[in-house]
């Protein structure tokens, strides 16, 4: 359910005035991102953006309060405003956490899938170098889950390891090839993550899958009726997206000694039996500080393949016509380059900068994006 940002902070400020007993067990924290972007061409779209300056794909504000409600148990609730979503108000994290022992601790509620490096901080601008985090990777079209998370940390030697193993479920409404979707779930996803830490190398591996992935757009369900009207109940049967296993892998690495960084991921996604594509991802990044500001670069690339293309035929012209059309609108064959600056401009909020090149190798079209942003977290 969404409210008002006005609805949003009176609660707020109704907390604030209760007796000072109550709010001392009440941990208030925030974050936020005002940016801004156009693109130089006037055909040019990227990220939300066309040449005309826009605040809204980017821009953010959210609040979270988290709660002790004994040593060992706590609940935590996040709450976020979205240029994009014309600043409506939705509940972004609402779980429990329990203590079960200095090392290891068990999440259970709405929580944030943990596909990438940076997925826990996915919003907070603030936490890492980019303006915003590279698409070429995180581009999973959906961000959060509900169920359970149990992790440990443990030392081995001179390494520090941080394992996470999930297991839930995901229902939302996403964007899949420029349209809505309605009703894509995920069921019995399960899966881990495991970072090791030595020195100033960071390095993580993450692997989840789900037997039971669902993704109904309303042209591929036309499309789907008509070709078991036409006798093709197995094309339709393939190209359909329900109860079918999902798979996500990733790898990744960030060395950073403090005065300067590289670092990079690769990820897998795929969805058998399905017209999705197997979405290969990767980026590279490495940038200097300079005491008060950063120059940074990072070139990533998408390279998704259809897996088996011969299964989608049918005898009929016009019909292969739409399936090819279909089968590829959720191609992607782009590479991406931006360079950015940042500048700390107070002790918890960052001005930055970033152009970033897009090439659009399926059809040849390239985009330029300029943005700029303040992000800070209180």
């Amino acid at each position: 359910m969404k409210y008002s940002l006005a609805a949003c902070f009176g609660a707020a400020a109704l907390v604030m005035s209760l007796p000072s007993q109550a709010q001392d067990k009440i941990q208030w924290s925030g974050f936020g991102n005002i940016a801004a972007g156009m693109t130089t061409g006037s055909d040019d779209e990227l990220f939300g953006y066309d040449n005309d300056v826009d605040f809204n794909p980017e821009s953010l504000f959210a609040l979270q309060a988290k709660a002790n409600l004994s040593d060992k148990l706590s609940v935590t609730a996040q709450i976020m405003s979205r240029g994009s979503e014309d600043f409506d108000l939705g509940v972004e994290w609402a779980y429990l956490q329990y203590q079960l022992t200095d090392a290891a601790s068990i999440n259970v509620g709405k929580l944030r899938l943990p596909f990438y490096m940076y997925s826990d901080s996915l919003d907070v601008g603030y936490s890492y170098h980019w303006l915003r985090t590279p698409q070429s990777v995180y581009r999973v079209a959906f961000d959060n889950y509900t169920g359970v998370s149990f992790q440990h940390n443990a030392f081995a030697g001179n390494f520090i390891f941080n394992t996470q193993v999930i297991a839930g479920n995901m229902q939302d409404d996403i964007e899949a090839g420029g349209s809505e979707a309605a009703e894509a779930e995920m069921n019995n996803l399960i899966g881990f993550n495991t970072s090791a830490i030595y020195n100033n190398l960071t390095m993580r591996i993450a692997y989840y899958q789900t037997n039971d992935t669902n993704i109904h757009l309303n042209e591929i369900d036309g499309l789907l009726a008509t070709l078991r009207e036409a006798g093709a109940a197995q094309v339709a049967s393939e190209l359909e997206v329900s109860e079918d296993k999902g798979t996500f892998a990733g790898v990744g690495f960030m060395y950073d000694n403090f005065n300067w960084f590289v670092g990079g991921e690769y990820t897998e996604l795929e969805v058998d039996g399905s017209y999705i594509p197997e979405q290969r991802s990767s980026y590279l990044t490495a940038g200097k500080r300079f005491e008060d500001w950063t120059l940074h670069a990072t070139v990533g690339q998408t390279d998704d393949k259809v897996i088996d293309a011969e299964r989608f035929s049918v005898p009929v012209p016009q019909l292969q016509a739409v399936i090819n059309q279909v089968a590829t609108q959720v191609i992607s064959e782009n590479t991406y380059t931006s360079v950015g600056a940042n500048f700390n401009i107070a002790p918890s909020a960052v001005l930055k900068f970033d152009v970033t090149h897009s090439d659009d190798k399926l059809i040849d079209e390239s985009d330029v994006l300029v943005s700029a942003a303040v992000q800070f977290v209180f």
